[in-house]
């Protein structure tokens, strides 16, 4: 009887749940007949109280003191199941974000795929680092071996993890990483390890608004991008690439670093490739907005834009409550998002892979949209996204994207009539919009992917349109995976398909810590005029693809990797690598095309010579092998179209 009226109980819960949750997610009563909350009663409390916002379950927030050996037998057990190259851990869906409230931390995290630390104060120094009960502290070590007793691997793949808005005051810091792993508003008490040297080689990397005690030790990295950080000089040139430091102050002499290149005096041929590159405060720029707590509240800072500003700026601008913030889920909407969009609200996105139905469309000016633990947006395979952007900005001014990543869909074939048009596109190709210097559009940390996870063919247009003026870019890597879940190594099958990275289209567009690799057309084109790129790491694609499938090929007879088809133009601390020779696939029993080129590949090309001339400085042009056939490696360092000939021969060999 008491059975029979508990099974009543439990009934009449679930037919409450069933009828107070519209979206059937509601949770099941437990065994005991007591209702658990539901997520329409979570949405419900949220927004009854949208100070105290529902972040999901991936991430993971932390009260300061000592973290319990649970907390970090978590974290370890996180890390050990995502940290190898497998398609599990590089390519899977896991998102993480860990949130330090302000206060004294002991906590051991050594990073994995997809996973980031976030410090919840005003400015670091409100969130301190120490190390926890295993003594190890915050870092990303060498990549482990991928079998027992194997060798260390190297940190060319240490991708996807960032550290952010934090003290660490643990004697050094250790973040030995690669592309799209930025460290970001960070307090660092001692030395920065970029490497773990010897038979480590690193990729990277990105080190902004931040303030370091002691030496950046570069050790292995090949290039690095820091900007807007008390410093001491880097300790030696860029062997491949460039160190470069922008608008960085000298920790001795507490002023900014002298220029490495004076624009306005006009000199020319400064092309050479020298690996170092002090350069000046923006024009004008911002900070990343960022969420913090204070007084028992969620609030979202949204940093002032400043003129000439050289040095981290930790405490500048306006903070917005929760009431304002629309915080997703994994399966929000992309008709939620833009109704919020409309509504005037910021839009966080919490950790999760977000397969959309329609586009994201920012048309409201001064829009925040943050993503955390690599938020991931992609397409379905609709008609709706043909010829269309994944996020579109309108022409309005002051939009902020930051930390969000943007991944392409599926594409059958390169018939590019039929493809989504960009991942990111900013303004309408159709309405020109010289945007406004005081209010600039904003890309933080932003992260464009064609292929990697996909076991068919995937494939954009472009990664990132920008039509509007004035839109200012801090640490972008737009990659066309290279190596993916069916082959590991240097190869990828299936096909994917993307013919640019990048394409500007407006004047006053800037590049701070660019990283665009492995399009199958020219990887970057810039029609505006009055552009500006400082840091550019780039790479040409390695194969066509499969031998037996040459209808799958996208067949360019030219291509570049940095193509200014304006007069005006800043560049500097640039390296552009090819490593094109491939034969085979990693399984030695698919053939691989070689890529193929008329006169082989110029890795930069303008339209009038004394673009390069005057406006190109610290350029580093390199093939990996001098024995390659001439149609497949980089044999012009640059091109002018209004000569038809090659500029510049100086491309490098290093082995």
């Amino acid at each position: 009887m008491r059975r029979a009226r508990i099974l009543g109980l439990w009934l009449l819960a679930a037919r409450a749940c069933a009828n107070a949750c519209d979206d059937g997610e509601c949770e099941q009563p437990d065994a005991t007949g007591l209702v658990q909350v539901t997520r329409k009663a979570k949405a419900n409390a949220n927004e009854a109280a949208p100070t105290t916002p529902d972040f999901g379950p991936n991430v993971i927030v932390l009260e300061p003191g000592v973290a319990s050996s649970a907390i970090e037998d978590r974290l370890q057990s996180l890390y050990e199941q995502y940290i190898s190259w497998d398609e599990d851990a590089q390519f899977g869906d896991h998102r993480t974000a860990i949130l330090l409230k302000p206060g004294e931390h002991q906590v051991d995290v050594n990073l994995w795929y997809y996973s980031g630390v976030h410090g919840l104060g005003v400015s670091p120094e409100d969130v301190i680092v120490k190390p926890g009960l295993r003594g190890e502290g915050l870092r990303v070590e060498q990549q482990p071996p991928s079998y027992p007793g194997g060798p260390l691997l190297p940190n060319t793949n240490t991708f996807w993890r960032t550290i952010e808005n934090v003290h660490v005051a643990q004697g050094k810091l250790d973040f030995f990483v690669s592309q799209a792993a930025p460290l970001r508003s960070v307090k660092v008490d001692g030395n920065l390890h970029l490497s773990a040297g010897g038979s480590d080689w690193t990729s990277g990397g990105a080190l902004m608004n931040s303030d370091v005690s002691g030496s950046i030790v570069t050790g292995t990295q090949q290039q690095w991008y820091t900007r807007g950080t008390l410093m001491r000089p880097y300790d030696h040139p860029a062997g491949q690439g460039s160190y470069a430091c922008i608008s960085c102050v000298d920790r001795e002499s507490g002023l900014p670093f002298y220029d490495s290149w004076n624009f306005e005096q006009h000199q020319p041929d400064q092309t050479w490739h020298s690996g170092l590159t002090y350069m000046g405060a923006p024009e004008v720029f911002a900070e990343k907005p960022y969420i913090f707590f204070q007084e028992g509240q969620y609030k979202l800072r949204i940093p002032e834009v400043l003129e000439k500003h050289a040095g981290p700026d930790w405490q500048s601008g306006s903070t917005v409550g929760f009431d304002k913030v629309f915080v997703t889920k994994a399966k929000t909407t992309a008709a939620q998002i833009n109704t919020a969009i409309a509504a005037g609200k910021h839009i966080v996105f919490t950790p999760a892979v977000y397969y959309l139905d329609e586009p994201i469309v920012v048309n409201h000016p001064n829009t925040v949209l943050l993503g955390l633990g690599f938020a991931t947006l992609i397409p379905q395979k609709l008609p709706i996204f043909i010829g269309r952007g994944v996020i579109e900005v309108g022409n309005v001014d002051g939009v902020r994207l930051a930390g969000v990543f943007v991944q392409a869909g599926p594409m059958d074939s390169p018939d590019f009539s039929k493809a989504v048009g960009a991942l990111v596109r900013w303004g309408k190709p159709e309405e020109p919009y010289a945007g406004t210097k005081s209010n600039p559009g904003f890309i933080y940390d932003f992260i464009a992917r064609v292929g990697g996870p996909d076991h068919e063919p995937s494939g954009v247009g472009n990664m990132l349109e920008i039509h509007n003026g004035w839109v200012i870019g801090d640490n972008l890597w737009l990659w066309k995976a290279d190596h993916c879940v069916s082959n590991s190594g240097a190869l990828c099958i299936p096909q994917r398909y993307v013919n640019h990275c990048l394409v500007v289209n407006a004047e006053n567009v800037h590049m701070y810590g660019l990283m665009a690799e492995h399009a199958n057309d020219d990887i970057v084109v810039w029609n505006g005029e009055k552009g500006k790129t400082f840091f550019f790491q780039s790479e040409f694609k390695y194969t066509q693809g499969e031998v037996s499938k040459p209808w799958t090929w996208q067949k360019v007879p030219h291509a570049v990797s940095y193509r200014v088809n304006a007069v005006d133009h800043e560049a500097v601390a640039f390296g552009i690598y090819a490593v094109v020779l491939a034969e085979w696939a990693d399984d030695d029993k698919t053939p691989m095309a070689n890529v193929w080129m008329q006169g082989g590949f110029s890795a930069i090309a303008v339209k009038d010579t004394s673009t390069y001339r005057y406006g190109f400085k610290d350029i580093s042009t390199l093939n990996w092998n001098g024995a390659w056939p001439v149609e497949s490696r980089i044999n012009c360092k640059a091109w002018a179209g209004s000569t038809g000939s090659c500029l510049d021969s100086g491309v490098a060999t290093p082995r």
